[in-house]
Order: C-alpha cells, then sequence, then structure tokens
C-alpha cells in the first residue's frame, strides 16, 4: 500500500469519526474507546512510517502513566503554542535590517530542543538545518528559506497533533468518568 493510501485512509478514518461523533453526541461506548484508541495508534505508527516522529514521541505518550492521565493531552497543545510563538518570534528577527545572530540561535535551538524533546524528528532536522545556517551567518534569504522549511514540518506535524488531543482527550474523559 502506497504512502499517499495510508494519508487518505487516515483522514477518511477521522473524518469518519468527526462524523459519528456528531451524529451519536456524547454516547460513549467501550467500542468506541477501543476505536479512538486505534485511531491514535493508528495515526503514531503512520507519523513513525513517515518519519514524522520517532521513538521518543512514544515515550512522552507513556508518560501519562506517571504524569496523570491528561499529561499527554496537554503537553501537545503547548508544544504547538510555543513552537507558533518561536516561529514567529524567528520570523520578526529575519524581518530587522540588522540581522542578530545570537539571538536568532538561541531562538533555532529552543525550538529544535523542543522538538527534538517531543520526538518530532522532521521539524527538529529542520530546525536543526535553520540552526546551522545560522551558526554558519547566512544570508537572510538563506535564513528565510530554512524558517519556511521548518514552518512547513511544523504545519505538517501540528493537524496530526490535534487530532491526537482530541482523541487523547476522549479517551481519558471517558476512562475518568467511568462507563
Amino acid at each position: 500500500m502506497k504512502v499517499g493510501n495510508l494519508q487518505r485512509l487516515t483522514t477518511k478514518t477521522a473524518l469518519s469519526y468527526s462524523n459519528s461523533e456528531s451524529r451519536f453526541s456524547f454516547s460513549f461506548s467501550f467500542a468506541a474507546m477501543e476505536k479512538w484508541t486505534t485511531q491514535i495508534e493508528s495515526t503514531e505508527q503512520l507519523s513513525l512510517y513517515l518519519g514524522l516522529v520517532d521513538y521518543r514521541f512514544a515515550k512522552a505518550h507513556m508518560l501519562k502513566e506517571s504524569s496523570g492521565p491528561f499529561f499527554f493531552a496537554s503537553l501537545l497543545p503547548t508544544f504547538c503554542r510555543d513552537s507558533t510563538a518561536t516561529l514567529r518570534d524567528l520570523t520578526v528577527a529575519l524581518g530587522q535590517p540588522l540581522l542578530n545572530y545570537h539571538d536568532l540561535g538561541e531562538l533555532c535551538f529552543k525550538i529544535r530542543g523542543g522538538a527534538a524533546c517531543l520526538g518530532v524528528c522532521r521539524m527538529a532536522h529542520a530546525c536543526g538545518q535553520l540552526h546551522q545556517a545560522v551558526q554558519n551567518r547566512a544570508t537572510k534569504e538563506s535564513l528565510i528559506t530554512a524558517l519556511n522549511a521548518a514552518k512547513q514540518e511544523f504545519s505538517i506535524m501540528q493537524e496530526k497533533l490535534e487530532t491526537l488531543v482530541q482523541l487523547e482527550t476522549k479517551i481519558v474523559s471517558n476512562e475518568t468518568d467511568g462507563p
């Protein structure tokens, strides 16, 4: 099966999931919870297969065992907010007439570290390329190209993370509320 088909299947499953949610309102069942769990696992496995995440992502997911059931569902939006803010700060910094390579390097280091810790490896790699360009004091145009690559990787991952947060929240809510 080609990667394109896998992505399409995942999207259809997510759309089908959304449709059934609106039709059945808040009626949760064990079968629905199992379906959500399977969807999360499928999304994580697809992301691993596509090279979007690595083993650290699964480790972060397992931290909910020791850090509380909502840990993972709150970690992902925090990562997205922080990444969005840092990407915005990088964009503003690259828009200045004189570049402050030290500050750019710190911002690159911050966003790359966050992505790497969470296991968002393609984004971490793109941020690493941007950091390397900053260290090499590349031209503004080269830096903007590298920043756009990092933004693209974040955009790809953000949609998948939002889907995972929705599914994880529903599973955890159902588990804590009981049958």
